[in-house]
């Protein structure tokens, strides 16, 4: 009986493993050594198991639509950490207009664009160091980037067009060397100062166009590099010249 059981056991992994949707994705396009995948269809529900992708060779990758081609849409709904893992030699990576959902945050990729998706829910690993230098998110459905401390090697942030309705500047003490932040148009309210003095020493641009802000309070701010403020489309009545001066010594260029 016992050995009966083992085999009708052994029989039924043959089966589940055999069910395993096996594919190794190759390259449709090299450019600039760029290796662009196309028509990949990847749901919560996909077996990633037999899944391959050719980071043996391109640390550089591309998924969607790139060219006008007929029928190469690609649909990435999670980009989950058992994904990643299928491809974890990549350190640039781009997935744009996947109709992406849910993002497990990558720790071994540097540039990550996933701009033009649907992107709800992001997980970002506490206990993880995160290699991450520029990340684009601008067009998807994020409302709060309060997780985004842990990436603190990050440079460029693009969150433009999404429905952040509070930004607490005091996550970016987090990010000593910021270089471009981007929250234009999104439902800003408020942006809030932070509960001590916040110095950013590589801050060059700050673009906070088309929010909903009456004002901003400047007082524990100094950003000695920031050369651009774009605050254009916003409600607010004035800026305070002296403060402006104070904080952003570097200014050559302020918009509202």
């Amino acid at each position: 009986m016992g050995a009966q059981l083992r085999i009708a056991f052994l029989l039924l992994s043959l089966v589940v493993l055999s069910s395993a949707r096996y594919e190794r994705y190759v390259c449709q396009v090299v450019e600039d050594d760029w290796c662009t995948l196309q028509k990949i269809y990847i749901t919560s529900r996909t077996d990633l198991r037999g899944i391959r992708f050719p980071d043996d060779q391109y640390e550089k990758l591309r998924i969607g639509q790139h060219y006008d081609f007929a029928d190469t849409d690609s649909v990435i709904s999670v980009f989950s950490g058992g994904l990643f893992r299928r491809m974890s030699r990549v350190r640039y990576l781009r997935m744009n207009a996947v109709r992406m959902q849910g993002l497990d945050m990558p720790d071994t990729v540097l540039e990550l664009d996933v701009s033009n998706n649907w992107i709800s829910r992001i997980y970002i690993n506490p206990d993880r160091s995160y290699s991450l230098r520029k990340l684009k998110m601008s067009n998807n459905l994020v409302t709060s980037v309060a997780s985004f401390k842990y990436l603190n090697q990050l440079e460029e942030l693009d969150m433009a067009e999404n429905l952040i309705h509070l930004l607490n500047f005091e996550l970016f003490s987090f990010m000593p060397y910021a270089r471009n932040l981007n929250f234009a148009h999104n439902r800003l309210l408020e942006v809030r100062p932070g509960d001590s003095d916040l110095i950013l020493y590589y801050l060059e641009r700050l673009d906070l166009a088309g929010n909903q802000l009456r004002e901003i309070d400047l007082q524990r701010w100094t950003f000695p590099s920031l050369r651009m403020l774009n605050v254009t489309g916003n409600p607010i009545q004035r800026l305070d010249y002296f403060e402006l001066q104070r904080a952003f010594p570097r200014l050559w260029r302020v918009t509202y």
